[in-house]
């Protein structure tokens, strides 16, 4: 992730930027690993990275350097749909994320209460484990109760 795309010249400051992200989480992450002794493998690194890794990485200029390659750990992608779909999706998630992180409402429209934001992004999240693999909606139904929590919420 060295490219020269990821290089421009701010225009207010006259300084070089270079948009080295990617490689940054990558090597943060590999010496993480050697610190605690672990093996470093793709695997421990990909499970290693967060969720603004995973974001920038289907950002235009990072996909396009990897020729598209991000979309194929969706297995079951609908035809129709693409890089800025998954795009999209993830980058909701992670501003969902970050306002939870910052204390911020979640459920309120001015001053009534309305989950239909969250419920969004609960089927972003849906979706987007479902593009990997559809088994994996299965999977969490046993211990997944956010619809309930919803339906039980808006009864309030």
């Amino acid at each position: 992730m060295t490219a020269p795309s990821l290089t421009h010249i701010e225009r207010r400051t006259g300084k070089q930027i270079i948009n080295d992200f990617l490689k940054v989480s990558v090597e943060k992450s590999e010496k993480r690993l050697r610190r605690l002794e672990v093996p470093v493998t793709s695997g421990k690194i990909i499970a290693d990275q967060s969720l603004g890794f995973w974001t920038d990485l289907f950002e235009v200029h990072h996909y396009k350097l990897l020729s598209g390659r991000p979309i194929q750990i969706f297995n079951n992608f609908p035809p129709g749909h693409g890089r800025s779909d998954v795009c999209d999706r993830l980058n909701k998630i992670r501003r969902f994320r970050n306002r939870i992180n910052h204390n911020e409402p979640i459920c309120f429209n001015g001053s009534v209460i309305d989950f239909a934001y969250p419920a969004e992004i609960y089927n972003a999240i849906a979706e987007i484990l479902i593009w990997i693999d559809p088994e994996l909606i299965e999977w969490i139904k046993e211990f997944d109760r956010v619809r309930e929590n919803i339906v039980s919420a808006e009864d309030i």
